[in-house]
């Protein structure tokens, strides 16, 4: 009998993802507010609801759930408690219903984000001892790590993993569409498009391929940088893709898309075990625009 994995979030880009990775090992069960498909279980976090028969012998949690928090509207007081309980609400839910019933996981695997640092640290190469940040969005990602942790420290789950997810580049969500409308509408400008902003990014792929491993690794604990092993900027991404899209493969080749500033490093993951499919940005690229 295959072991049960549940994903909340189940319209998320990462989401599908890790559920395609497990699906031929594992039984995915989705939770969601408006369910459709026979896997796919109603919960209702502001009702405290949730389908007992989404919990029935399940193995695993996946916490991928929460309102964006960058969604373009202003981020008021009100807009602050909705994306807080729906990501710390939500699993303070799961560790509620999973208590009453007296219920116990192998793990449960939440995600955090690369918002809870602050970059005040002395160092190049930022590991997961880096400095918190202040604003909301740390606060947030520490609440949701701690909310994770209540999983391991209340026993319900033997081990918690937390993973700090970083800017994912996928064709079906995200920031990558927005990325080919820009090459699209200003390629002729991409050419000679200059800086150096720092984008700390992963594939899709990886980023499932992280919370796959999550589950399929009994010895994976505590927090984990997702940030490609080869940091690359913003403006590297973009001239990348108008090299594809304009079939220079030349110029593709031969640019420069190392960033030696201030960056977020994925040592801890891949001390782990983890190997990723696409440790560099021309590799990704290629993969996703081909």
């Amino acid at each position: 009998m295959k072991e049960i994995v549940l994903i909340t979030g189940a319209n998320g880009l990462v989401a599908n993802q890790t559920a395609k990775i497990l699906s031929d090992k594992y039984e995915i069960r989705f939770l969601t507010r408006n369910p459709n498909r026979a896997n796919e279980y109603k919960w209702n976090i502001a009702d405290k609801y949730i389908d007992d028969q989404a919990l029935d012998k399940i193995d695993y949690i996946i916490h991928l759930a929460g309102s964006k928090l960058n969604d373009g509207t202003p981020l008021t007081e009100e807009r602050k408690k909705l994306v807080w309980d729906t990501r710390i609400g939500a699993s303070e839910l799961l560790l509620e219903k999973l208590k009453d019933r007296n219920q116990k996981l192998k793990a449960f695997i939440s995600a955090s984000a690369l918002g809870y640092y602050s970059f005040s640290d002395k160092t190049l190469a930022i590991d997961e001892n880096g400095s918190k940040g202040n604003d909301f969005s740390a606060i947030l990602s520490d609440g949701r790590e701690k909310a994770a942790d209540k999983f391991k420290i209340q026993h319900v789950a033997e081990r918690v993993v937390k993973f700090r997810i970083s800017l994912v580049l996928g064709n079906e969500g995200g920031v990558f569409p927005d990325f080919k409308e820009q090459v699209s509408v200003y390629s002729h400008r991409l050419r000679y498009i200059n800086g150096v902003t720092y984008f700390p990014w992963v594939h899709i792929d990886d980023m499932g391929g992280m919370f796959a491993y999550a589950v399929e690794n009994s010895s994976l604990n505590g927090v984990f940088n997702t940030t490609a092993p080869e940091s690359t900027t913003q403006e590297s991404i973009l001239k990348l893709m108008y090299y594809l899209k304009e079939q220079d493969t030349t110029s593709f080749n031969t640019l420069d898309t190392s960033y030696n500033g201030q960056h977020l490093t994925s040592e801890k993951i891949i001390k782990a075990g983890y190997k990723f499919r696409f440790p560099d940005i021309k590799s990704a690229l290629k993969d996703l625009l081909k």
